[in-house]
C-alpha cells in the first residue's frame, strides 16, 4: 500500500473512533444480509416498507417489521437506484441491465420493465405511485404512468442523465445531466428551463409540491432554485465534491453531504444554519419530510442522525462498510441504509412521547370569551420536559400544559398539541377542532356608472359595507373579465376590457371576516374599426416609369379617419395619403394593400381583391440590338450576331428578316447569331426582332449594301464587260475577307 494512502486511511480510521467516542451509539432493530454491496435504499413516507438495490443484480423488499424478505427479483445488473411510493405499494427500480423497473409491493413479478439500451442510475416516483421518472446513460429523461411500460414521453438531455426527482403529485419533474439541471412539466417533454451547473450533476431533490429544486454538481456547489425560474435562488460553494442533497416536504430546509461535511440549510439563504464533520466522505442524506431530522450515510461506515436544530448527531451507528445509501420516513421515525458490507440496515428513531388535549372549554366559542386549554403528555422511556400550543390561524399560543386566552382571532381553528420528552423528541401533534364565531359584515354595490359604458369612457363605481359587530377596514373589486380591480370603497377607471363583465365587490371586518360577493353586470361595448376600399389603381399594368394613380376610400361609423397606408409586397411602403400617384415603382407583380386607421387606434388592414385581389404588374419591354451597318459581294457569307435585353426576364425568341419584306426566315431560342448569302446585290434593310418571356417584342435594323468589287455600271456588268476568271491569289484573299467580315 502507498505510504500517503496508508497515512489518509490511518487519518479516517482516527476520526471515525473520536466521531464514535462522541456520538451516542445506536444498533439497528434488524438487518439483511445481500449478496453484494447494497447501492440503494429507499423508505415509504409512512415507514412501512423499504426497497434496496444491490450490486447482486437484485431488487429486495421488506416490511419495516422484520428482516424476514417479502420478496426479491434478480436483474441483468447492478441495481444502482430503488423508489418507494408513500404508501409503499409501488416500486420503482433502476439497473446496469439498461431497464426500468415497476413492482406492486405484493409480489415480485414486475408490472412492466423498458429497455432504454443504456444504464439506469436513477429513479423516482410520485408519492401515490401514478407516475415514475427515471434518468439513463442514453442521455434521456423518461416520465412513465404506472398502467404503462410506454413512456408518457422522453427527453434527449444530450448527455449523461446521473439524477432524478418528482414532485408528490408527479406534477414535476427534476432531472440532472452531465452538465444541466432540467425541470419539466409532467403533460411535456419540452423543459420549462435548465440551467447549466458546469459538470455533473450528482443528485437532485424537489418538494412536494414541486416549488422547489435542490441540486448537487462535481464543481463543489449546491443550488436551490425556484420552479419559475432557471436562475438559482442562492448557490453554495463547498470545499469538495457534493455528491448527494435531500430538501424537505415544503422546501424549507435543505440537507447536504461533501466531502466529511454534512450542511443544512433554510431555504432563505446560502449560509449554512450549521455543519457537522463526519469521519468520512459523505455518500448520501436525506431530510424528513417535515425538515425535522437528517439522516447521512458515509464512507467511514457511519450513520447519523440528526435534529433540524442541533449540529450534533442524535446518535450514529457504525456499519461493517461504506454506508453507501439512507432513507428516512415522512415523520423521520423509521430510517433505512444500505451499505458495502452487503447489508440493508433498519432503524427506528426513538418511541415518542405521547400528547392528549384533555379540554378546551368553552367551545365553540365568541372571539370577546376567554378559552381555558388543558393538556398532559406522557413518556414511556423517559419525561416530559417541554409543551406546546398552537393554533391553525393564531400560530403558537402556549409553552404551559395549562393555559387559557380572549385574543383567539376569528374563524375555524385546528388546535395542536405536543409534548417533548428528555431526549429531545417530540410527540405527535394532538388536535382538536375550535370555532371562533365571528358574524361576516354585509356588501352592497350602490351604483356603477354609466353602464353600459363605451371601452374608452370613465366608470364610477361605489359600493358600501356594514359590519355589527366591529367595522370594515378592507373592499374589494373583482372584474371576471379583468381580475382585480380596486380596494377602495368607491374608484374610477378608464380600463375596462370590452365584453360583458360581472362586477363584484366584498368587504372585510376587523376580525378578517369576509361578506359574501355582490354583483352587478356591467356591459363595456367596443370601438368599431374603421373601413376601407381600394377604389382604382389605373392603370393596372404599365411600363416602368409610367405614372399610376391610386385612389382609396376610409370610413369611421363612430369616429373619424386619422391615417392612411398604402403598401408593395415588393416596394414596402407606397405613400401615408389616401390617394396618390406613382412612377418609381420597381418591376415585378405587385399587391397593393391599403389600411385606415380611426382616431381610437383602430387599424382596419387586408389585401382587398376585385377579384380576387388587387394586383399591380410594372413591366419593361425588350431591346434588340442588330448590329451596324455592312458591304460585301454577292456570294459573299454573311454573319449576323444579334443581341437582345430585357430589365425584368429573359429574351426566349430571336428572328431575322434578310430581305426587308418583312419575312422572318430565320429563328433561334438561343440567341441571334446565324449566317445569310446575297446572291444578288442590292441594298438590304436586315430587321432583327426579339421577343421577352411575357410575349413583348423589339426590333432593330441595319443595312446590308451587296455590290461588285471595281465598281458597276447599273447595268449588271461591270466596267469591262464581262466577269473576269479570279486567279488563285484572288480567290484566296476573297476568301479572307469573307471569313474577317464582321460587324465594327
Amino acid at each position: 500500500m502507498r505510504p500517503l494512502l496508508t497515512l489518509i486511511l490511518l487519518a479516517g480510521f482516527a476520526l471515525a473512533l473520536m466521531v464514535a467516542e462522541a456520538v451516542e451509539a445506536e444498533e439497528s432493530k434488524w438487518n439483511y444480509t445481500t449478496g453484494n454491496d447494497v447501492l440503494s435504499v429507499a423508505i415509504s413516507a409512512d415507514g412501512e416498507y423499504i426497497a434496496a438495490g444491490s450490486r447482486d443484480d437484485r431488487v429486495y423488499f421488506f416490511d419495516k417489521d422484520s428482516n424476514t424478505l417479502l420478496w426479491n427479483y434478480v436483474t441483468g445488473g447492478d441495481v444502482r437506484s430503488v423508489a418507494i411510493s408513500s404508501d409503499g405499494e409501488y416500486i420503482a427500480a433502476g439497473s446496469f441491465d439498461d431497464h426500468i423497473y415497476l413492482f406492486q409491493k405484493g409480489s415480485s413479478t414486475p408490472l412492466w420493465s423498458y429497455n432504454t439500451g443504456q444504464n439506469v442510475p436513477s429513479v423516482a416516483i410520485s408519492a401515490d405511485g401514478e407516475y415514475i421518472a427515471a434518468g439513463s446513460f442514453d442521455s434521456r429523461v423518461y416520465l412513465f404512468h404506472k398502467d404503462s411500460s410506454t413512456p408518457l414521453w422522453s427527453h434527449n438531455a444530450r448527455d449523461w442523465v446521473w439524477s432524478v426527482a418528482i414532485s408528490a403529485d408527479g406534477e414535476y419533474i427534476a432531472a440532472g445531466s452531465h452538465r444541466n439541471i432540467t425541470l419539466f412539466h409532467k403533460d411535456s417533454a419540452t423543459p420549462l428551463w435548465y440551467y447549466n451547473a458546469g459538470s455533473e450533476v450528482n443528485s437532485i431533490a424537489i418538494t412536494t409540491d414541486g416549488k422547489y429544486i435542490a441540486a448537487s454538481s462535481a464543481d463543489d456547489r449546491i443550488h436551490l432554485f425556484d420552479k419559475d425560474s432557471a436562475t438559482p435562488l442562492w448557490n453554495y460553494t463547498t470545499g469538495g465534491e457534493v455528491y448527494s442533497v435531500s430538501i424537505s416536504a415544503d422546501g424549507e430546509y435543505v440537507a447536504a453531504g461533501f466531502g466529511p461535511e454534512v450542511y443544512l440549510f433554510d431555504k432563505e439563504s446560502s449560509t449554512p444554519l450549521w455543519s457537522y464533520t463526519t469521519a468520512g466522505n459523505v455518500n448520501s442524506v436525506s431530510i424528513s419530510a417535515d425538515g425535522g431530522h437528517i439522516v447521512t450515510g458515509n464512507y467511514g461506515n457511519e450513520v447519523y442522525l440528526f435534529e433540524n436544530g442541533h449540529n450534533e448527531p442524535l446518535w450514529g451507528h457504525t456499519a461493517g462498510s461504506t454506508v453507501n445509501s439512507v432513507s428516512i420516513s415522512a415523520d423521520g421515525e423509521d430510517i433505512a441504509a444500505g451499505s458495502r458490507d452487503d447489508k440493508v440496515y433498519y432503524f427506528d428513531k426513538n418511541i415518542p412521547p405521547m400528547a392528549t388535549i384533555d379540554s378546551i372549554m368553552p367551545s365553540p366559542a365568541s372571539n370577546l370569551v376567554q378559552v381555558n386549554f388543558s393538556g398532559s403528555g406522557a413518556d414511556s422511556d423517559g419525561d416530559v420536559i417541554a409543551y406546546q400550543w398552537n393554533s391553525s390561524i393564531d400560530g403558537e399560543l402556549s409553552s404551559s400544559s395549562n393555559f387559557n386566552t380572549s385574543s383567539l382571532n376569528v374563524g375555524n381553528h385546528t388546535i395542536s398539541f405536543r409534548v417533548q420528552d428528555n431526549g429531545g423528541v417530540w410527540s405527535d401533534w394532538d388536535t382538536v377542532f375550535l370555532v371562533i364565531i365571528n358574524v361576516p359584515p354585509t356588501a352592497s354595490i350602490d351604483s356603477i356608472s354609466p353602464s353600459p359604458a363605451r371601452f374608452d369612457e370613465e366608470v364610477t363605481l361605489i359600493g358600501s359595507g356594514i359590519d355589527r359587530d366591529g367595522s370594515v377596514v378592507t373592499f374589494q373589486w373583482v372584474s371576471d373579465v379583468d381580475g382585480s380591480l380596486s380596494t377602495e370603497e368607491g374608484f374610477s377607471t378608464t380600463n375596462f376590457t370590452t365584453g360583458i363583465h360581472q362586477i363584484s365587490f366584498r368587504v372585510q371586518d376587523n376580525n378578517g371576516a369576509w361578506s359574501s360577493w355582490h354583483t352587478v353586470e356591467l356591459h363595456v361595448y367596443p370601438n368599431t374599426p374603421p373601413s376601407n376600399t381600394i377604389d382604382s389603381i389605373e392603370p393596372s399594368a404599365a411600363e416602368a416609369g409610367t405614372t399610376v394613380f391610386f385612389d382609396g376610400t376610409g370610413s369611421d361609423s363612430d369616429g373619424g379617419v386619422v391615417a392612411y397606408l398604402w403598401a408593395s409586397s415588393i416596394d414596402g411602403e407606397l405613400s401615408t395619403e389616401e390617394d396618390f400617384s406613382s412612377n418609381s415603382l420597381s418591376l415585378g407583380h405587385h399587391v397593393i394593400t391599403f389600411r385606415v386607421q380611426d382616431n381610437d387606434g383602430a387599424v382596419f388592414n387586408r389585401t382587398w381583391s376585385n377579384p380576387p385581389h388587387i394586383s399591380l404588374w410594372i413591366y419593361a419591354l425588350p431591346t434588340a440590338i442588330a448590329g451596324d451597318n455592312f458591304t460585301g459581294e454577292p456570294g459573299d457569307t454573311f454573319q449576323f450576331d444579334g443581341l437582345g435585353t430585357d430589365n425584368d426576364g429573359s429574351i426566349i425568341k430571336y428572328e431575322w428578316d434578310f430581305e426587308g419584306d418583312g419575312v422572318y426566315r430565320w429563328s433561334s431560342t438561343n440567341d441571334g447569331n446565324t449566317t445569310y448569302v446575297y446572291n444578288s446585290k442590292g441594298t438590304y434593310t436586315v430587321t432583327l426582332r426579339v421577343t421577352d418571356e411575357d410575349g413583348f417584342t423589339a426590333t432593330d435594323s441595319l443595312v446590308a449594301t451587296v455590290s461588285k468589287a471595281g465598281g458597276d455600271n447599273g447595268d449588271g456588268d461591270d466596267a469591262g464587260g464581262g466577269i473576269p476568271a479570279p486567279s488563285l491569289t484572288a480567290s484566296v484573299v476573297a476568301v479572307a475577307v469573307i471569313a474577317l467580315r464582321r460587324r465594327s
